[in-house]
């Protein structure tokens, strides 16, 4: 235990620390390791690494798998390899080369049918909307004196009716509303302020007025009220209900029957050209 170099001493070191020795090799290791440095190095590293792998235990390696062994060097089969990828390069290049360009979509020219294969199609006119409004005579009708010398005992109706001559329909009702019920011309006074309430385009209380004149039955102003309430019909674009009191205005053989007749056959010649342009039979 004099030498202190060499595995007799790193041999001693790790029996000593796996508690191996005999007792007399003990005691001589003991003492010679506390007087040499190197030694009680030696064996303190070694304590170190016992500790450690105690505490983290390292697996043991796995065996490597038998490696095939080749019948020719490896330096062989790569030159072989490399041949392959040269061999490819070649025929694939070749292979490119002898291909038709394919055109890009850039140089692919457009192709539009020639001119005159195209047909112009005519243009179909959309059917124009029949307005039968544009018939409407909302004209204020002429007024009829009750007497030949055409003057009113009731100062109120005479008042408003000025105003209506001048076509001053606002102050016309004004003037004709003042009239009383038991007034001989109230019933003139109704007619002629519907007459003015159809002119400014109050169609709904023209027609409660005038329709009240109508159905009153035998009156100067019957006429010209059935013939009024067709124009009212019209400018609301129903033909059907101004047909009507036009045909009513024609049965009393009156001053508008020529009149009722001309804008009858109007009405008919538009829906007429109603129906042939939704292409329906006239």
């Amino acid at each position: 235990m004099n030498s202190c170099t060499g595995s007799p001493a790193e041999l001693h070191a790790l029996d000593y620390v796996e508690g191996t020795l005999s007792k007399s090799e003990l005691e001589q290791f003991e003492e010679h390791y506390f007087d040499c440095p190197a030694c009680l190095a030696r064996l303190q590293a070694i304590q170190a690494i016992g500790r450690e792998l105690s505490r983290n235990p390292v697996a043991p390696p796995r065996e490597p798998k038998p490696r095939i062994q080749l019948g020719r060097p490896a330096w062989y089969w790569g030159m072989g390899a490399v041949a392959v990828l040269l061999l490819v390069g070649v025929l694939t290049y070749r292979s490119i080369e002898t291909r038709p360009a394919q055109p890009t979509v850039a140089q692919t020219p457009t192709k539009f049918p020639p001119r005159t294969q195209i047909a112009a199609q005519p243009a179909q006119p959309l059917p124009m909307p029949v307005h039968f409004s544009q018939l409407a005579d909302l004209a204020l009708p002429p007024y009829l004196a009750s007497n030949l010398r055409g003057e009113s005992k009731d100062a109120r109706f005479e008042a408003g009716m000025k105003e209506y001559a001048n076509g001053n329909c606002r102050g016309a009702l004004v003037a004709l509303s003042q009239v009383p019920a038991e007034s001989t011309e109230a019933r003139a006074a109704k007619f002629y302020s519907g007459a003015c309430q159809m002119r400014l385009g109050d169609f709904a209380s023209a027609t409660g007025v005038l329709r009240k004149i109508a159905d009153a039955g035998d009156s100067p102003q019957q006429e010209a009220a059935l013939y009024g309430l067709a124009q009212i019909a019209l400018a609301g674009n129903y033909p059907a209900t101004a047909h009507a009191y036009l045909l009513r205005t024609i049965s009393l053989r009156g001053d508008l029957e020529q009149r009722a007749r001309e804008q009858d056959r109007q009405i008919a010649k538009l829906i007429g050209q109603e129906r042939q342009a939704k292409g329906e039979n006239p």
